[in-house]
Formats: C-alpha cells, sequence, structure tokens
C-alpha cells in the first residue's frame, strides 16, 4: 500500500512540474521593458532624447507617423513646412502635442525600439 501511495505522489508531482509553463526569453524581454516604462515617470523624456539622438530611430518613427491614418495628414504638412532632415522634421514632431504623444506611444509599445531608446540614452 505504501509502494502504492508513493507512486501515485510521484506521478501527481511530475505532472504538475511538467504541466507548468516556463517563459520564453523574449515574452521575459518584453515584460521586463514594459516594467521599466511603467516604473520610470521620466520615460517619454528618455524616449525623446534617444530620437534626437540616433537617425535610425527617427527614420522608422516617421515611416510609423507617415502610415497612421492619424498623424499622416499633419507629418504631411510639418514636412512641407520643414524641408530639411530627418532631424528638424523630428524636432518639430516633438514639438507638437499629438505628434510626440503618437511618436513616444509608438517607441514605447515596440519593445525592440524601445531597447535601442534606452540604450542610446545610457539605460
Amino acid at each position: 500500500m505504501n509502494k502504492l501511495l508513493f507512486f501515485t505522489f510521484l506521478f501527481a508531482f511530475t505532472a504538475t512540474v511538467s504541466a507548468q509553463k516556463v517563459p520564453s526569453s523574449k515574452d521575459l524581454k518584453k515584460d521586463a521593458l514594459e516594467s521599466v516604462s511603467k516604473e520610470k515617470p521620466n520615460i517619454d523624456d528618455q524616449v525623446k532624447e534617444a530620437l534626437m539622438k540616433d537617425e535610425g530611430l527617427q527614420k522608422e518613427t516617421i515611416d510609423y507617423l507617415k502610415s497612421n491614418p492619424e498623424t499622416a495628414k499633419s507629418l504631411a504638412n510639418m514636412a512641407t513646412e520643414n524641408k530639411g532632415s530627418n532631424s528638424g522634421l523630428m524636432k518639430s514632431i516633438l514639438v507638437d502635442k499629438d505628434l510626440s504623444a503618437a511618436a513616444i506611444d509608438f517607441i514605447t509599445k515596440n519593445p525592440k525600439l524601445l531597447n535601442k531608446a534606452m540604450k542610446l540614452v545610457g539605460m
């Protein structure tokens, strides 16, 4: 009887352990970046700083704003007025409240870009 009880316990224990899902490293990175963005109230300032430093980040953000129906018209008007580099256009975007919010939201919701931005500002 003791052997049967022991094997039943062993079977139940192994079934419980094997049924648990181990999160992937990709999920862990995403969760970590989300928690960083929630814990840091000045994440917006850090993202803005990163956007001013990196041309690749600027290009990806501008491309997103061009393709987003809510921001495309404002960005087109701003681009016509600016006629300059991505850096000049990015300065104008970051001054505009709605475009700035859309750009920061795009960066913070994309773990790859948020990670890149945080590396640029030394985090």
